[in-house]
């Protein structure tokens, strides 16, 4: 049997997942004899759109295992840390060769990482107190599910519906019915929805999808039927939702059956959230998600042996963020800044884990209690970022 295209742990670990002219430059520093102590540093100039007011860090605790051993040492935004454009995330200082092309995968991790945590934090704004589960991981690479589900949950998902995925963060997978199983009862909702309620544990939510053969009406009315009092929600997974649900809901209340909720899903994201926000007790929320913008990470050299050196197009020095109420001030790393709150800090030390690894819901705390906080001039979803980071270069 062949193999499946995906690279090894081993390969990731050892470099070999990297860029040729990384392994060039590996090359000419050792036939050299040079291998310099740098100080890179993981920045964002611009965010994947005008849009985004602000980035959810993620990824970092993957570089830290890709890290882990060897003679660097590493400061970093917390995990889940909102970052801005323009400033440091992350700090990497060692001898060159010891991590030079390991920068492929650094990159990799925090990119695509972040773009799913932000795309996840952008629906939970539009959201706000609705339920929102993650329903895309069948649209991408399934080697990258739980990296996804991951992100996904700390940037504001109350839940995932990836198995695997599920298990990393400690949580059972959430979910509804498929199409899938109406149609292989020969396409009668009826009896799925009869047989859902017959076979599944009672802790498993009696919400039933209702626009796989028929009418969405139709199908509510026959699950109001099969299930009776039982029924806690429906779920629809159809475009221009508006007047269906409205005339569900009409009916329903006519019945009495209030506490029968609505769920939606089906390619909607937050800028589509709100217009249907006010019906629905959440939604399910896929392929924008996984499909999310990645972040245009670069990991540059700011200084050589002690001095200060970069690309110049980047602002040379080992630099720190400090942050207040309203804005970012980025300096050298030992300015003193009178206020605000230092955001880098060590959590390698040579080689060595100097900061336990938060869990998957601390994590998701941490991100919602910073959104709570953010200006909402900034988490507006369709108006560019309003936080001011500003460049302090004195000692």
């Amino acid at each position: 049997m062949k193999e499946f295209l995906v690279a090894s742990a081993s390969e990731i670990l050892s470099g070999s997942v990297t860029d040729a002219y990384f392994e060039r430059t590996e090359e000419i520093l050792s036939k050299a004899g040079k291998n310099p102590e740098v100080v890179m540093e993981l920045h964002v100039k611009q965010f994947p759109s005008p849009d985004y007011g602000f980035g959810v860090l993620a990824g970092t605790y993957e570089v830290m295992k890709l890290l882990e051993g060897l003679p660097v040492t590493v400061e970093a935004m917390e995990e889940g840390s909102l970052f801005f454009p323009g400033e440091p995330v992350m700090n990497i200082k060692g001898p060159y060769l010891s991590f030079g092309k390991l920068e492929t995968a650094i990159i990799g991790f925090v990119a695509f990482m972040s773009g799913v945590a932000t795309k996840a934090a952008r629906c939970r704004v539009a959201a706000w107190d609705k339920k929102m589960l993650s329903f895309g991981t069948r649209r991408m690479h399934p080697v990258v599910a739980p990296a996804i589900e991951y992100s996904a949950y700390i940037g504001g998902m109350d839940g995932v519906s990836n198995t695997a995925g599920a298990r990393r963060l400690g949580i059972p997978a959430a979910g509804t019915m498929p199409h899938a199983l109406v149609l292989a009862l020969g396409g009668d909702p009826g009896t799925a929805f009869e047989y859902y309620d017959k076979y599944l544990d009672p802790s498993v939510p009696r919400i039933m999808l209702v626009d796989t053969t028929g009418a969405p009406f139709n199908e509510t009315m026959e699950a109001v039927k099969r299930l009776g009092p039982k029924l806690e929600g429906i779920r629809l997974d159809t475009k221009d939702l508006a007047y269906i649900l409205s005339s569900i809901r009409w009916e329903l209340d006519r019945m009495g059956l209030r506490n029968v909720n609505f769920w939606i899903s089906g390619g909607i994201d937050e800028y589509e959230i709100p217009a249907y926000a006010p019906m629905v007790e959440g939604f399910g929320v896929g392929t924008k998600i996984v499909n999310a913008p990645v972040f245009d990470f670069a990991l540059k050299i700011v200084e050589v042996d002690g001095e200060p050196k970069a690309k110049f197009s980047n602002t040379p020095g080992h630099k720190n963020v400090w942050r207040s109420a309203c804005h970012d001030v980025v300096s050298l790393w030992d300015s003193q800044i009178s206020e605000g709150k230092k955001m880098l800090e060590p959590v390698l030390d040579h080689g060595v884990p100097v900061k336990e690894e938060k869990s998957p819901q601390e994590v998701r705390a941490f991100v919602l209690s910073q959104l709570e906080q953010l200006p909402s001039e900034v988490k507006k979803i369709k108006s560019p970022s309003k936080w001011e980071v500003i460049y302090s270069a004195r000692p």
